[in-house]
């Protein structure tokens, strides 16, 4: 019994001992970690002390940002203010010098008649179904009919599989490929015959629509054509009015000098013809009379052309 006793005492001394040693393992271990705790406080400090180094920054590139803005927005003002006054000293000294006075304002009746027939001519145009619906329409179209070609392709596979099961012996070689074919093409042809069916409609009713448009479109094609034959006229003699008025040096109008400048700009001269003429074509339109302001007052209430077309001016003499 005391040799037992014995043994086990000095198995579990062998354990004890070997615990402690684990225990002053985790010990050494605890103290690296401890270690590492403190760097890590010492990096999370760092952190919050460069965050709020950045937030300063950013707050100093927002201030210096808001006054670089700032001071283009005032340059800018000073610019405009500048260039008026230069074309106002223009205007002056043309006007010294005996410049004549460019008359945009005064216009021929046929002109006038010009306008009206292309305004109506752009109603009547209005009327028509525009490219991307009659497009929309096709597609429609286009849809079910493919809708019905698969459909008739897997009825015809069926019908072919049938006439092979009726007349072929069920050992065959054909025999088993109809029953697959048949498995295969009975509910396809059923989902195809399904979605043609919920394709009929809207189908139909854009053929429909094609049709009226068609109609329309020929009943309606002298109109149009004589409202665009008269606007190319009148944007061709309101061109050549303002090309001759440039060409003698003619003091331009206040209205007009105010939007497009006393004369064309060295770059991207044509483009600045093109609306010059577009604001001379919508003048005589409306007959603006407005000696200050190059379109009138904008339309009050939605007029489909007009104030689609002040819209498209605005934008374009902003670049001016």
């Amino acid at each position: 019994m005391s040799d037992d006793y014995g043994y086990q005492v000095r198995r579990l001394e062998t354990r004890t001992g070997s615990v402690e040693s684990e225990l002053y393992s985790l010990r050494s271990k605890l103290g690296e970690v401890e270690d590492l705790d403190d760097e890590l406080r010492d990096i999370r400090g760092d952190i919050r002390s460069l965050e709020d180094d950045l937030g300063t920054v950013r707050n100093e590139l927002t201030e210096l940002d808001d006054d670089v803005r700032g001071h283009i927005q005032d340059t800018g003002q000073a610019l405009k203010r500048l260039t008026g006054r230069v074309q106002v000293l223009e205007a002056h000294l043309l006007a010294a010098g005996g410049a004549p006075r460019a008359d945009l304002d005064t216009i021929d009746p046929e002109w006038t008649k010009l306008a009206r027939t292309a305004d109506h001519g752009w109603h009547v145009r209005s009327g028509l179904l525009p490219k991307h619906q009659r497009e929309a329409h096709r597609l429609k179209i286009r849809e079910y009919e493919g809708a019905v070609e698969e459909r008739d392709e897997h009825r015809d596979k069926v019908v072919e599989a049938a006439g092979i099961l009726a007349s072929q012996p069920r050992t065959s070689r054909e025999f088993k490929q109809a029953v697959m074919d048949f498995g295969m093409s009975c509910p396809l042809a059923e989902r195809h015959d399904q979605r043609a069916q919920r394709l009929a409609g809207p189908a139909q009713a854009a053929q429909a629509a094609l049709a009226r448009d068609d109609s329309l479109r020929q009943a309606k094609a002298f109109l149009i054509e004589q409202g665009d034959k008269a606007e190319r006229k009148l944007n061709w003699l309101l061109r050549g009015r303002l090309a001759d008025a440039i060409r003698d040096r003619a003091l331009l109008p206040m209205w007009f000098v105010t939007v497009l400048g006393p004369v064309p700009p060295a770059h991207r001269t044509q483009e600045w013809m093109d609306h010059a003429t577009e604001v001379l074509a919508y003048r005589v339109t409306y007959g603006i009379t407005d000696q200050a302001v190059a379109l009138g007052a904008a339309p009050e209430q939605y007029v489909p052309r007009r104030t689609e077309w002040h819209r498209e001016l605005i934008k374009n003499l902003r670049r001016w």
